[in-house]
């Protein structure tokens, strides 16, 4: 699986250059395209993030969501249907109860990885972004495939 991650590098950026950390720091979040994907950028708690765009449940707009710590670590909540996505693995977290035992409290657990995060790197003042190198099907790929149909 392929995380994203804040960097600050020396080395050569290969990354598509989308903006300023001011810009993104300033206003939280940004959208931005990288070779044909649609891409939102999330700074959130000192870090970037990057995720593609669209929800992996029913491609709600994950910029216009709430960030919210849900069982200690930071998810991005997509406003269709409350999806909670974390912002570090794109990995799908739901509660779930124990149909055989009702008083037992909902249960935190993974849908394991839902959404592609990509890598965000820092150069300066400027903001790096590299796709996902990962070849497993992610279900968030669903939206960029029909985008891929469309064009």
């Amino acid at each position: 699986m392929s995380a994203s991650f804040s960097q600050t590098t020396d080395s050569p950026i290969t990354g598509v250059s989308v903006g300023t950390k001011q810009h993104v720091i300033e206003k939280g979040r940004m959208k931005c395209n990288v070779h044909g994907r649609d891409i939102v950028i999330f700074y959130h708690d000192g870090k970037f993030y990057a995720m593609d765009q669209q929800c992996y449940h029913a491609g709600g707009p994950l910029e216009e969501g709430d960030i919210e710590d849900i069982g200690g670590r930071w998810c991005i909540i997509c406003p269709y249907h409350r999806q909670k996505i974390t912002l570090d693995t794109g990995e799908g977290l739901h509660y779930s109860i124990d149909p055989y035992d009702l008083k037992k409290p909902p249960q935190l657990c993974s849908k394991g990885s839902v959404q592609r995060v990509h890598h965000v790197c820092e150069d300066g003042d400027s903001i790096f972004v590299t796709l996902s190198d990962t070849k497993d099907y992610i279900p968030s790929d669903y939206f960029y495939a029909k985008k891929v149909e469309r064009d």
